[in-house]
């Protein structure tokens, strides 16, 4: 598909109808029809299905229980990691590499006395199922294939009560006639710790084995010298509650020479050869035969799982025999997602929003408050660890299902921050490897959204009483960490009055703006202002008074120099540059205006009402497309020296011209604080992942349909539409706030819950249940005059309250709440 976008404005902005050869792309019609090749939800058993392995990239699904992890896709490819994929990865995976989405969990299926086989995963095995679908679920992944009479269903899941992933296969025999088959359980053992794997394999394949061990399992160990935590680093065990036939632990063996996982020469000849490992290539491979007859059906499980010793590894193994185990697995994951996600549940209008607020915009929410920005299909897991301020805001999310998980997840944070108030930029908390101390303008200052958000879920005000230790030594209470940032911030003001850009803000491509340590952020001046209000309620609940003048005295400064000099005549500017330049600016023929900085001048109150109403105008007229906003306009090719630009990303891609998607969340939520439901919602709906794929056509957008990706390409590049960098992005926690808190209204404050919608005005009204402060608030929004925003009457069981806040009810098991707008 090649889509030949009118390059010259984003105020012309569109999906290209012909192409540079003058033929046709399809209708959007067409873009359904094709959609529906390729999957369906089933929004009443919350899952995604398959119906073609072949999508554009991999799309995965992340099966975890907090501990172990594994990465799946929808044709069996992917990883499983112990805590860490950095120092504990336990399968390989092939990144960038073709074939892609190698290697994986792969079970095979042979005939008795056939030389071939085939995968109910439909990859890797050269022959083919006769019938095929899978589906990915919260926190499991279901394959079902048919061929030559056998029925195959295969779950792969983690469950809660060991650390091990499960692949609980069903076979059945639809056939006459009775048949035996050999069944192959296959993993490629990675050598943990991946990039010494890369450099130093040669020498650390002679420090791994693969022994049988007696209870009829594979144990993997990794011996290396000079692991991170030798102490910390499992055994695997590779194990079945079938009896097994044979096995292999050397993948020379198994697999052969000048072979993959495609045509395994074990398999063609019919069986495992016995094979343990001291030194070399490790794999796991369980051969079991198994008789079906006619209409018969058997089950058996594989566990691939982690244990510290010999003597935990037998434990765990007979634990997972036992006869209930499996079931009571999977019975059990269930019920931790529906109790999870029963803290928000929505009806809207639109089926599409309803299903990603309700399943898997908290779903991908929640993963990424678990992995960060680790591992992905686009991301190896070799050097990012837990980055200070993507966690801070993936907190915002989870607040609403797991305060207490919140809690804990800032305690971690603050505990890298050093007495003068800045924080380490990423760090390793299981690994244990030195931080990434890099001083940005930005990072120290997100945490107290998170910590305000959590007091206004819980209502108590004493979590800021806790202590917590400094990085670099002492300690003090968390009100005082937070108190402490804003020091910082003040300690770091730049010629102008706006805060130092230091080695860059939110947007890490503005180093190059600030390389002498002169530039300033505009946009971290917005952002303080947004934490200062927040601070002057923390201060007030924290007993410290004398602080909130204090405060209030930075935000009014901070104020009057973003409509001030902050102020370009139609939008506002987004940095000063070391030479005292403005950058964001209609003088320059690049980079002239940038999203973020007309967004977080709404969000955070600063901006003059004509001036907010006009910036998000001009925000609309210049960077709005059809699938999505751009992050500035126009790209920067040569701004502002040809020799050194401002950004290496080509035009449309990335950081220049791109649709980040992260951003447009705050477009959004500035919309909806200016009352213009309409446009906040087109905003809104036009990058739901399933909507932009019908947009832009499902070879063009790629990824997934049912996760945000952290950004797709603009209409500047050669491939607008393209989505990159998937499940693991920002987007997830602020789209789920944008819809839930500020397009539907339901916000949780420090006095209660505010509803304060701000709709389509052709939506009739919603409905939403929402678990607050231990009641069940049972919502019902009505909307008579088609209107976007104004709440005329609130009614708690019948009685009118005053204002937009319901107050909490913590005697109260449900409530029932109207409101009228």
């Amino acid at each position: 598909m090649n889509q030949n976008p009118d390059n010259s404005n984003a105020e012309q902005a569109s999906i290209p109808q012909p192409n540079a050869t003058g033929s046709t792309l399809p209708t959007d019609g067409d873009r359904a029809r094709e959609l529906e090749q390729y999957f369906m939800f089933r929004d009443e058993v919350k899952e995604i299905e398959f119906k073609r392995h072949d999508t554009p990239t991999p799309w995965m699904n992340y099966l975890s229980n907090g501990t172990f992890h594994t990465m799946l896709s929808q044709a069996g490819g992917g990883l499983a990691f112990y805590k860490s994929p950095q120092i504990w990865r336990i399968t390989r995976y092939r990144f960038f590499h073709l074939p892609t989405d190698r290697s994986g969990p792969y079970l095979y299926l042979q005939e008795e006395g056939a030389t071939d086989s085939w995968c109910p995963t439909y990859e890797p095995a050269f022959a083919k199922p006769e019938e095929w679908k899978s589906a990915h679920g919260l926190g499991y992944t279901r394959f079902e294939a048919k061929k030559n009479g056998i029925g195959a269903k295969t779950v792969y899941f983690v469950g809660p009560y060991e650390n091990s992933l499960i692949w609980n296969l069903t076979l059945t025999n639809h056939g006459t006639e009775a048949k035996t088959l050999n069944v192959y359980a296959y993993v490629e053992f990675s050598m943990m710790e991946f990039m010494r794997e890369l450099q130093w394999q040669c020498y650390n394949k002679h420090q791994v084995s693969v022994s049988y061990h007696e209870s009829g399992a594979l144990v993997y160990k990794y011996g290396v010298e000079n692991q991170p935590k030798p102490d910390e680093t499992p055994l695997v065990y590779f194990a079945s509650d079938a009896p097994l036939h044979s096995y292999d632990g050397d993948r020379d063996e198994f697999i052969g020479s000048y072979r993959s996982e495609s045509n395994p020469a074990a398999i063609e000849r019919g069986g495992c050869t016995g094979s343990t490992l001291l030194g070399g290539d490790p794999c796991g491979a369980l051969q079991f035969k198994v008789t079906l007859q006619p209409g018969e059906t058997r089950t058996l499980n594989v566990f691939l799982g982690t244990a510290m010793t010999e003597a935990e590894v037998e434990q765990a193994i007979l634990r997972s025999r036992e006869p209930d185990f499996v079931p009571r697995s999977f019975r059990a994951l269930r019920e931790n997602w529906t109790n999870y996600l029963g803290g928000f549940e929505c009806d809207v209008p639109d089926e599409d929003t309803r299903r990603m607020v309700n399943i898997w915009n908290p779903y991908q929410a929640e993963r990424n408050f678990l992995f960060s920005r680790n591992i992905s299909f686009y991301a190896t897991g070799t050097f990012r660890g837990v980055g200070y301020r993507d966690t801070s805001q993936d907190i915002l999310a989870v607040v609403p299902f797991d305060p207490e998980a919140a809690k804990d997840k800032v305690r971690l944070l603050l505990g890298q921050q050093y007495r003068d108030g800045h924080v380490n930029h990423y760090f390793f908390p299981t690994e244990g490897w030195d931080p990434v101390t890099s001083i940005h303008s930005d990072d120290h200052l997100w945490t107290a959204l998170a910590v305000w958000d959590i007091v206004a879920e819980t209502g108590d005000a004493s979590f800021l009483q806790e202590t917590v230790p400094f990085y670099d030594g002492g300690e003090g209470s968390l009100y005082e960490h937070l108190s402490r940032a804003i020091d910082f911030t003040v300690s770091k003001l730049g010629p102008n009055g706006f805060p130092l850009m230091l080695r860059s803000d939110w947007n890490d491509q503005l180093f190059r703006v600030c390389r002498q340590g002169k530039g300033e952020s505009i946009w971290t001046a917005m952002q303080f202002g947004t934490v200062l209000l927040k601070m002057k309620d923390l201060a007030s609940l924290a007993g410290r008074p004398e602080q909130i003048e204090f405060f209030d005295r930075l935000y009014r400064e901070q104020r009057e120099l973003v409509n001030g000099k902050g102020w370009d005549g139609e939008w506002f500017r987004r940095a000063v540059m070391d030479d005292g330049r403005f950058l964001g600016t209609k003088e320059q023929d690049e980079a002239q205006i940038w999203l973020n900085a007309q967004t977080w001048a709404t969000l955070s109150g600063m901006a003059d009402p004509d001036k907010a109403v006009q910036a998000m105008d001009s925000v609309q007229r210049l960077l709005d497309t059809e699938l999505g906003i751009k992050k500035l306009h126009p790209s920067i090719v040569s701004f502002p020296d040809p020799a050194d630009p401002l950004t290496n990303y080509n035009k449309g891609t990335g950081e220049n011209g791109a649709v980040f998607c992260h951003a447009n969340t705050w477009a959004i939520i500035a919309e909806c604080l200016l009352g213009r439901g309409d446009r906040a919602y087109k905003y809104y709906r036009q990058l739901i992942p399933r909507v932009a794929m019908e947009k832009a056509g499902i070879w063009r957008y790629k990824a997934e349909p049912f996760v945000y990706a952290s950004n797709l390409f603009g209409p500047e590049s050669d491939k607008f539409g393209l989505a990159n960098v998937s499940w693991l992005s920002g987007t997830a926690a602020w789209m789920y706030v944008a819809a839930t808190q500020y397009i539907m209204g339901i916000k949780p404050v420090l006095t209660g819950l505010s509803i304060d919608p701000c709709i389509p005005a052709e939506w009739e009204g919603f409905s939403a249940k929402r678990r607050f402060r231990g009641c069940l608030y049972d919502i019902h929004v009505k909307n008579a005059g088609g209107v976007c925003k104004g709440v005329k009457e609130i009614r708690v069981d019948g009685e009118r309250i005053e204002g937009t806040v319901v107050p909490a009810y913590p005697d109260r098991a449900e409530v029932r709440v109207d409101v009228i707008l």
